[in-house]
């Protein structure tokens, strides 16, 4: 590497995609009064490096010839990218930037290095120091990323107020108790929570480690949410409570299932994660647009899109606000999307939600689509009671 990578005066310089078999799964160097200091990052440790500004380069090329494959470095001016392909061919690029490199957002995460939450150690997201274990950095940030989005919409919260939340289908339940330990350890906040799934195996152990962590009233039970008819939590209808429900990765149509029991209970917020949305794809007809359906990869990506339009557009047609918020990049997971719906109170609550109702129907139309949410809310005139949100 005869030509200089990047600038004499950087300030902040990346190496990531570790080769197979790599040592240190990635890299940061940054400028220091002196010189340079080196991070390198193995899966549970860190190892540190001071550097002097003459042999950088040559730093930078060894681990990259050895180790990494990719660079990225800033020097106020210029964002230097540097790749090496498969066949050892190195290519570069420069582009203006002078932007200075965002500060760093884990300072300012709801969930922070250094705290003590047993199920973080559990899962193994936390060293028994509280530190982050290196390779589950990613998961550690998507945990972030869920807990801010439920924040978002109940920071108006009073800290008297009192939080109902059922999690359908909740599995091993490690966000059942993040969820739990942020309002009542961070927030401080009375909680009454639930977790429900089919599998009693999972339960058992769930229960148990909400008795390990100490969570008085973190609860679980085993049942099946299309045999739910009333909330199973008896302070569900207390006053001045805020009811949430939360369903992640429930299959198929179980999502639908859970937002018909949250409508149904008039859960003040709602949180759900699609899975496996298989039902609209079998049904899938190509109608006047048959290049949707003509192609296998196009018409699963519709119908999953399709199946999240039309959920979000039917808790609208019920008196909510909904946004379908992307919860990680793509690349951790296709199964990337929330839909959050909060209860509101518009001035023109019948004329909307019947116009949404309306754009689902010319949906299910075109493609032949009969959702399963539908049919669960048609058989009952559509709820267009307005609710005040305790928010």
């Amino acid at each position: 590497m005869k030509t200089p990578l990047f600038s004499t005066d950087t300030h902040k310089i990346t190496v990531s995609g570790a080769v197979k078999g790599a040592k240190y799964t990635r890299g940061e160097i940054l400028r220091t009064p002196t010189g340079y200091q080196a991070a390198l990052y193995t899966a549970k440790q860190v190892f540190h490096e001071n550097i002097s500004p003459s042999a950088l380069h040559g730093y930078v090329e060894n681990l990259l010839s050895s180790t990494f494959t990719h660079c990225n470095a800033w020097d106020g001016t210029f964002r230097y990218a540097v790749r090496v392909t498969k066949k050892g061919k190195i290519l570069t690029s420069r582009t203006a930037d002078t932007t200075p490199p965002k500060e760093d957002k884990e300072k300012n995460h709801l969930i922070r290095e250094g705290m003590n939450i047993p199920i973080l150690t559990d899962i193994g997201v936390f060293t028994q120091e509280n530190k982050i274990v290196n390779a589950k950095r990613d998961k550690f940030i998507q945990i972030n990323r869920f807990l801010e989005l439920i924040a978002d919409e109940t920071r108006s919260l009073a800290p008297s107020a009192l939080l109902n939340i059922i999690d359908i289908g909740c599995g091993k339940s490690y966000l059942t108790f993040l969820v739990y330990h942020y309002f009542t350890q961070i927030r401080g906040m009375s909680v009454n929570m639930l977790g429900i799934d089919t599998n009693e195996e999972l339960i058992n152990k769930c229960t148990l480690s909400a008795k390990k962590y100490n969570y008085t009233t973190l609860t679980f039970m085993t049942g099946d949410v299309k045999d739910q008819k009333n909330p199973p939590l008896e302070s569900w209808g207390k006053e001045n409570a805020c009811n949430i429900i939360i369903s992640l990765h429930a299959c198929d149509t179980a999502t639908d299932h859970a937002l018909y029991n949250a409508v149904q209970w008039n859960a003040d917020l709602i949180y759900a994660v699609p899975c496996c949305q298989h039902e609209l794809r079998s049904q899938m007809q190509g109608g006047d647009l048959p290049l949707f359906s003509r192609y296998g990869i196009i018409q699963e990506r519709t119908a999953a899109l399709a199946t999240d339009a039309i959920r979000a557009a039917l808790l609208e047609s019920v008196g909510y606000k909904v946004q379908i918020i992307e919860l990680t990049d793509r690349e951790n997971t296709a199964k990337n999307l929330m839909l959050r719906a909060n209860k509101v109170q518009r001035t023109n609550n019948i004329a909307h939600e019947k116009a949404v109702h309306r754009e689902v129907e010319q949906m299910c139309t075109a493609f032949g689509f009969k959702p399963a949410l539908l049919g669960l809310l048609q058989p009952s005139p559509l709820n267009t009671q307005s609710h005040q949100t305790s928010l």
